[in-house]
């Protein structure tokens, strides 16, 4: 009996001992950010809300306005910081704003304005907020909120469409008449972003081109074409105020722009009508004519003509071009067909006889180098630390892919860190763009290197693309798994090569 009743007392002890403890648990829990509030100064209250804002009365919302409420136990400038907004399937979209205020004791209320043109083109309808920071004014996180719903789920439609303003600073374009009746073309852009951040341009292409490659200062880009006008992708986004330059490589077929007249007279038409449809800065075009042919007269007049042995070229340049303005040119030039067929055999000729009687008068010839250019070697350690730079943020973007894969990562956090990184990566890669262009004027050694590189890179880059093809092909089926292996390897030897390659050219660089 006395044990039962120890028994009792022990379970009343215990359940006496729980209350006392639950009370002071929930005791601190109220009072720790009390605590915390007078050690920092500030905090969330844990109370926001939403609202789409129209503020041109247009029917669509510029911004999605945040009001976040901030308790302040010490008046002090403090700096709030929200970004990142998903939807119920976690697609991601990248848009953030902050804003640095002075706060007053109390409950105050910031607006924090997310753009809804960065909204708009994600075409993602956000249902949350991902993070809310709070700062002091030294920049230390003194609180933080995270994955907080938003009042309703927008659609993305209800923001403002961006408005894309691409003006072409520069159109340049290259005729090279070749005595064989070849016709190569190389049309460049330049274009600068006026409105939002873009990531295709439409430019015209004209009738009857082929063999047309498009490319930047890094390789290949990719195109789809309909009715003779072309869309070309970016390499990567080109943001508000940023200046772009694309190439076209192509050939035309020769009937189409060149007429013949009286046997030895040619006339070579053409215009610039399909290229754009606002105001150019500069245009200009160059026309290399066939070897041994003379330019009689051209429409308009050429600004320049050059010469080099036995070839022409003429150039021509516009300014404030507007598309409404007459941009056909016309080149009118003799040229004896029988260049075409004697020139290389008059030259080789010349080569033997000139040779020969070298040889006879003064033996082996001498080797004669070219005065070699040198280049800054802080232009040489820039641009060696830029390209080594480079691939480590590869390297990272294929940790980051695996790690997604893998599921080691959230697929929310995985959009974050490479949209940073292939930021990173184009800032480097425009800025080796610019040191290639000094490095090449030091002479066939560095042009030489350069262009390994350059050639490296448009390997490297197609065996990526490559291996994320098969990638997307295996998991909807299309290829068997030991295929699938195979290629996997091929694709990854071909990386490896052009690594190595590329590595071997920096070596060399360093020497």
């Amino acid at each position: 009996m006395k044990k039962a009743y120890n028994s009792k007392k022990l379970v009343i002890k215990m359940i006496i001992s729980l209350f006392i403890i639950s009370v002071l648990l929930f005791s601190l829990v109220q009072v720790f950010p009390v605590f915390a509030q007078e050690e920092y100064g500030a905090s969330f209250t844990g109370t926001f809300s939403d609202e789409g804002v129209d503020t041109d009365d247009d029917g669509s919302y510029e911004y999605l306005r945040l009001s976040i409420e901030v308790n302040v136990t010490i008046a002090d400038r403090y700096t709030i910081d929200a970004g990142g907004l998903y939807d119920a399937n976690n697609d991601y979209v990248v848009v953030s704003d902050n804003k640095t205020v002075n706060l007053d004791v109390g409950i105050n209320i910031v607006d924090i304005d997310l753009s809804g043109e960065e909204i708009f083109s994600s075409e993602i309808n956000p249902t949350t907020v991902a993070s809310i920071y709070l700062y002091n004014e030294t920049g230390d996180t003194i609180d933080s909120l995270y994955d907080e719903p938003l009042s309703t789920v927008y659609s993305y439609s209800q923001f403002d469409r961006p408005s894309i303003v691409i003006e072409f600073s520069m159109i340049k374009r290259t005729i090279m008449l070749d005595q064989d009746g070849i016709i190569t073309m190389v049309d460049s852009y330049t274009l600068t972003n006026l409105g939002f951040r873009a990531n295709q341009v439409t430019v015209g292409i004209p009738e009857g081109a082929y063999n047309i490659e498009v490319r930047d200062e890094m390789g290949t880009l990719e195109t789809s074409t309909e009715n003779n006008m072309m869309t070309i992708t970016f390499r990567d986004d080109v943001e508000t105020d940023k200046i772009e330059t694309i190439y076209i490589d192509y050939h035309m077929p020769w009937d189409e722009l060149v007429s013949q007249q009286n046997g030895d007279g040619f006339t070579l038409h053409f215009n610039f009508y399909e290229q754009f449809n606002s105001t150019v800065g500069k245009l200009l075009a160059s026309i290399t004519l066939p070897k041994g042919a003379e330019l009689e007269s051209s429409n308009p007049v050429s600004n320049t003509k050059t010469k080099q042995g036995i070839q022409e070229t003429i150039s021509f340049s516009l300014s404030n071009v507007e598309p409404s303005q007459d941009l056909s040119f016309t080149v009118k030039y003799k040229y004896l067909v029988f260049w075409g067929s004697f020139y290389p055999t008059i030259w080789v000729g010349i080569v033997v006889i000139v040779g020969t009687a070298a040889f006879f008068l003064f033996g082996k010839p001498k080797t004669v180098s070219a005065p070699a250019i040198m280049v800054d070697s802080k232009e040489l350690k820039s641009f060696i630390d830029a390209y080594e730079e480079k691939a480590t943020v590869r390297q990272e973007l294929d940790d980051l892919e695996e790690r997604l894969q893998k599921g080691k990562i959230p697929r929310r956090r995985y959009k974050v860190r490479r949209k940073m990184l292939e930021g990173r990566f184009t800032a480097i890669s425009r800025n080796l763009s610019k040191i290639s262009e000094t490095l090449m004027t030091g002479g066939s050694k560095y042009s030489s290197l350069l262009r390994q590189i350059e050639l490296s890179e448009a390997k490297l880059e197609g065996a990526h693309r490559d291996m994320e093809r098969i990638k997307a092909r295996y998991s909807r089926g299309e290829v068997s798994k030991g295929a699938y292996g195979k290629l996997l390897e091929e694709y990854q030897n071909r990386i490896d090569e052009a690594e190595a390659a590329i590595e071997g050219v920096l070596l060399s660089l360093r020497d």
